[in-house]
């Protein structure tokens, strides 16, 4: 064990660009031993024997080499001790995992097909290290029983009873990812001594990342729900996988959450609620926006927390809830690449977004390993930690690794390796356990921990598959709306989860790369003082727009909200800032019973060009805009036969037209600014309205309002991804809203 800390010593040292026990090595581990001997109060004799080395090393102009290096040694031993001299860390056993993982991306890493897919090397396991940081001795705990095939996440009980992971059998025959017999990760659980294994989920479908509640049951993430990311390429079918949760026994299995893209690696907060990863790209990049979430153990109640409007940093991976502590720790990683990064700490209560930008301001967050840059968005690390596990504000245990991070667009093609360490927020890291042949993650204590306390569940029965949303004041805003537009309603949009094809852009919704379908499911009224109150459908994506009384957006959602059946909602404002209180007053919207839905035009369930916005241009445009020379005719035509994938009209439209999207033609990438959606930023708007137009096409408002609608939705051409479907569209029919799974 000696010699394993001191080569180690040695690497760190390396990684730093200094060699074990030069003058600057012996400072920097002084001045650490003396941050970590405050920080314990330590007693009389321990300051002491600092306070020698610090003489020491203030005289090593009398020291030859092996000398320097005996002093270097000597002060990272004194400090080893002390870290170590903590019953959290050497007190009990640690359970940890070894793996191996199939490098691309975080997309990847999750689904067993891709272990296949890439001859990813089984083996790895379930492992106990005996007495951490003294001993290298390890047991494995399902050795000779899941073998061929491989692990990722662990997790384990309350009471340090159970533990829980995921693993994917291998296949020699390599099945295609259509195949009923491809290879998936399911859940396990067993006692902590190895005995009562048991596979929790079957299928195809993919199950990982178990996280225990407070209630008993089981959180976890799920390919269940259907549909792909938008964004792969041919030879990446990336399932979409949600929250989840089950009972501890794998019985009861329900989808907890309904987002169209993905999530990742939930966990318990100490108040009881769930934070998790979410990657969120409605109208916007899908490079970026994996932001924290949180929601209450049954769904609901679903929050952004931190992290869905900043480029700073790409990913908030691995959230974990600090023991006595309202902050949470968290790794700041990579779109394009694997799961790994810089360890930050966030404090929720001073989470806030920019009133100019809209984008998340960075003062809520403090980077404890500010060597290593944010992954991607500050370039690509050297190295890299993973699964951190916070014993408290100052003192965590982690994984790390001194090679690069792997990944699709890090450099590094091959896995590189973690080991297990004991980190502290005074710079010191040691080493505690490390496999040359294979990644070592996931350290947890083997001992009983703290049970958060079990939030209740308030759904209203008698709602069924509805829920019902509440309002306060739409004009509460984090940037201020523009004056002189008042609200008269809300649009509420459904996205359809991508299905069919896996890859990005095949089938084409429209002019915006990537993009999602939706579903116009109708419109509610907003009150005079700024309210609403109304019912919509459980179980689906939605989003909303706040329209004037022209019927044009104002401010747009880029992200998207759903509810739990029987849920109940309320909001203050219209992207109101973080912490906003609602003011305690009825408003005028609640006095009445809810609102329904009141169905948009012909063409908008789902949205359909031929069907909402042709018939207008039929009507009104087509007369001069017909593709004909003639005196007095426009070259540009709007006549609708179709040309590939498209017609005409909407082809030839396109310069006259701003949308979000992920990629440069986006009307912003971040966040949205009021008076700044679809029909507001394009040019065709203010070509309505100018005096050829007022003269010769006089639009009557039903149809410019259809004209707008379209606009603000994105400007689709096709409401669905099925290609038979989109047929039946470009022929003019209408389609059924795609059921969603």
């Amino acid at each position: 064990m000696r010699r394993a800390v001191e080569e180690d010593w040695a690497r760190q040292e390396k990684r730093l660009g200094r060699t074990a026990g030069s003058a600057e090595s012996i400072r920097e581990a002084v001045a650490r031993a003396a941050r970590l001997v405050e920080h314990r109060q330590s007693q009389p004799d321990v300051a002491a024997k600092l306070a020698e080395m610090r003489r020491a090393a203030e005289r090593t102009d009398s020291l030859d080499n092996d000398g320097w290096l005996a002093l270097y040694r000597r002060v990272r031993w004194f400090a080893r001790e002390l870290a170590l001299d903590d019953p959290r860390i050497t007190g009990q056993p640690l359970v940890f995992m070894k793996r191996n993982r199939f490098v691309c991306q975080m997309l990847h890493e999750y689904m067993g097909y891709f272990q296949d897919y890439g001859n990813v090397a089984g083996g790895g396991g379930i492992c106990v290290l005996e007495r951490p940081g003294y001993s290298l001795k390890t047991r494995d705990l399902v050795r000779g029983r899941l073998t061929n095939g491989n692990f990722t996440t662990l997790s384990l009980s309350y009471d340090a009873q159970t533990v829980f992971f995921a693993f994917a059998e291998r296949s020699e025959k390599k099945p295609e990812f259509t195949s009923p017999e491809r290879r998936s990760f399911h859940m396990f659980s067993m006692a902590r001594d190895g005995s009562a294994l048991r596979q929790l989920t079957r299928g195809v479908e993919d199950d990982f990342d178990p996280c225990p509640l407070p209630d008993g049951g089981l959180a976890f993430m799920s390919s269940r729900r259907g549909g792909f990311a938008r964004c792969n390429n041919a030879w990446e079918p990336c399932e979409t996988y949600t929250l989840h949760r089950m009972d501890a026994d794998g019985s009861n299995i329900r989808t907890l959450s309904f987002h169209e893209t993905d999530e990742w690696h939930p966990s318990v907060m100490n108040d009881g609620r769930l934070v998790f990863i979410r990657w969120d790209y409605v109208d916007r990049s899908a490079a970026n926006f994996h932001g924290l979430w949180t929601s209450r153990a049954d769904g609901t109640g679903v929050a952004g927390l931190f992290g869905n409007y900043t480029m700073r940093i790409s990913a908030c991976y691995q959230p974990r809830p600090i023991p006595g502590s309202d902050k949470l720790l968290f790794l700041a990683g990579a779109h394009h690449a694997d799961v790994g990064g810089s360890l930050v700490m966030l404090d929720p209560k001073r989470a806030r977004l920019d009133a100019k930008t809209g984008e998340d301001i960075l003062d809520a967050t403090q980077a404890l390993t500010p060597e290593i840059c944010f992954p991607e968005s500050a370039g690509w690390p050297k190295s890299y930690f993973h699964s951190p596990w916070p014993l408290s504000e100052d003192v965590f245990l982690v994984s790390f690794s001194f090679d690069p991070l792997p990944g699709m667009s890090s450099g590094e093609k091959k896995d590189t390796r973690t080991g297990l360490y004991y980190f502290d927020r005074f710079g010191n890291l040691e080493l505690l356990y490390r496999d040359a042949g294979i990644s070592s993650m996931y350290p947890i204590p083997l001992a009983p921990r703290t049970r958060p306390p079990v939030v209740g569940s308030n759904l209203a029965p008698e709602l069924g598959n509805e829920g019902e949303f509440l309002l306060g004041d739409v004009r509460r805003s984090l940037m201020p709306l523009p004056p002189g537009r008042p609200i008269r309603e809300l649009r509420v949009f459904q996205l359809l989860p991508k299905t069919g094809t896996h890859t990005a852009n095949n089938p084409r919704i429209g002019h915006a790369n990537a993009e999602n379908a939706r579903v116009l499911l109708g419109t509610v009224p907003v009150e005079s003082d700024g309210s609403a109150y109304f019912r919509a459908p459980a179980g689906k994506p939605l989003y909303f727009q706040a329209v004037d009384a022209a019927g044009r957006a104002v401010q747009s959602m880029r992200s998207e909200v759903y509810l739990q059946p029987g849920e109940r909602r309320a909001c203050v404002g219209c992207h109101e800032a973080p912490g906003t209180v609602a003011v305690n007053r009825p408003t005028l919207a609640i006095r009445r019973a809810p609102s329904r839905l009141q169905p948009g035009p012909d063409g908008t369930r789902p949205m359909s060009y031929l069907l909402l916005v042709q018939p207008v241009l039929d009507r009104h445009c087509v007369r001069c805009h017909d593709g004909q020379t003639a005196t007095g005719k426009s070259k540009l035509a709007l006549t609708g036969e179709v040309v590939g994938n498209f017609t005409r009209s909407y082809q030839n439209l396109k310069p006259h037209l701003r949308w979000y999207e992920w990629g440069g033609a986006s009307i912003s990438q971040i966040a949205t600014q009021p008076g700044r959606i679809g029909a507001d930023a394009s040019p065709l708007t203010a070509m309505l309205d100018d005096a050829t137009h007022r003269t010769q096409a006089q639009l009557p408002d039903a149809d410019r309002r259809r004209l707008y609608l379209w606009l603000d939705a994105n400007v689709p051409f096709y409401g669905t991804y099925d290609h038979t479907e989109q047929l039946a569209q470009r022929e003019g029919r209408s389609v059924p809203v795609p059921l969603q799974r």
